[in-house]
């Protein structure tokens, strides 16, 4: 399907133009070199320069449709016999991802063609070139956890605090994703730890979030702070309601966190066990709930009793335990454990 641009074209330049674009896109560089040989300078740069739009949504360049493939010697070739626009920007798709306004930059970033991108870089192209969304080639290779690329395309002036168009950043995603070694290598080059995306998360919310302890420890060694996002989550909330316990434990052990913080993080960890329909266990749950119903009893010249929320018809009328009695009580009942947790998650979040 040829791209709305070109639908004005007489039908034997319209074949030409697909038949260089898929000679581009399978990586066949001489089939591609002798289309293109004949043709005048004019003729040539109207070509290579046209987009194709692709039946499942891809719509690039020659060369873009290369460098995504990783045909290296499609790009030497191109870039050597024809001058392509190394700027120019197509719609690309990764693992059911749609990214608009990528270069062929980026989109080798993106696929992790190490030898197109350095191909690339050594002729020009911009290596902060974003997408629509704001997303840079190095962004895409923290997403993917390629520290060569990321190492290489700083060594070549990439800049490491560009965020997207959600104030994310590049230590963000890779922290997000688990990918330590990238951690490691961009807080060595000076990543800023505290820095915030629009919702108010720093890189230990999302590593928190995905339960990425080794990260969590690195981050904090790095001096990030445990502050709120818009929600007024803090990483150890953020973590114990999606059920990080590995996270929760390491959290709780830092000097900053109050007992108040200590308590609600085991409530809601053990209230998420009870909710979260892919790591379900009541086992955990109660466990979790037990665990903070003793510290709030631990000092008996300072019980830390519970601030508790109107009574929610929706959950059966239920009135949260607040002795270590009535929790064991309910120990062998599912649906009490149940009403206890869905009363408890509405309390602190």
């Amino acid at each position: 399907m040829m791209d709305t641009a070109c639908e004005i074209i007489d039908e034997p330049q319209q074949s030409l133009i697909k038949r260089i674009y898929y000679s581009a896109r399978d990586g066949m560089a001489i089939a591609l070199y002798t289309l293109l040989n004949d043709k005048s300078d004019a003729d040539v740069n109207h070509l290579i320069n046209q987009k194709v739009l692709e039946d499942d949504g891809q719509r690039c360049t020659p060369l873009i449709v290369a460098a995504r493939y990783g045909h290296n010697k499609v790009v030497r070739m191109l870039l050597e016999k024809f001058k392509p626009d190394l700027e120019q920007e197509g719609t690309v798709k990764f693992n059911g991802y749609v990214i608009e306004g990528a270069s062929a930059l980026w989109a080798a970033a993106g696929a992790g063609h190490l030898s197109v991108l350095k191909t690339l870089v050594k002729a020009g192209a911009n290596v902060n070139h974003p997408t629509k969304t704001n997303s840079t080639p190095l962004r895409a290779a923290c997403f993917n956890g390629r520290l060569d690329i990321v190492k290489y395309l700083i060594d070549h002036q990439a800049d490491i605090n560009i965020p997207n168009t959600f104030n994310n950043t590049c230590l963000m995603i890779a922290s997000y994703k688990g990918h330590l070694d990238i951690v490691n290598f961009l807080l060595d080059k000076g990543a800023d730890p505290n820095k915030k995306a629009f919702c108010g998360a720093t890189a230990l919310h999302f590593a928190a979030e995905c339960g990425h302890s080794n990260i969590v420890c690195e981050l904090l060694k790095y001096g990030t702070k445990m502050t709120k996002n818009v929600s007024g989550m803090t990483p150890l909330i953020t973590a114990a309601e999606r059920t990080r316990a590995e996270v929760v434990e390491y959290l709780v052990q830092r000097e900053e966190v109050t007992k108040e913080e200590i308590i609600d993080a085991y409530e809601l960890l053990g209230a998420s066990y009870a909710n979260d329909k892919d790591n379900y266990c009541l086992i955990k749950a109660y466990k979790y709930l037990y665990k903070a119903m003793e510290l709030r009893y631990s000092d008996t010249n300072n019980i830390v009793y519970k601030q508790l929320g109107s009574i929610v018809k929706a959950y059966e009328n239920w009135r949260e335990c607040e002795t270590l009695e009535r929790l064991e009580s309910i120990k062998d009942n599912p649906n009490a454990i149940h009403m206890e947790s869905l009363v408890i998650r509405e309390r602190i979040l």
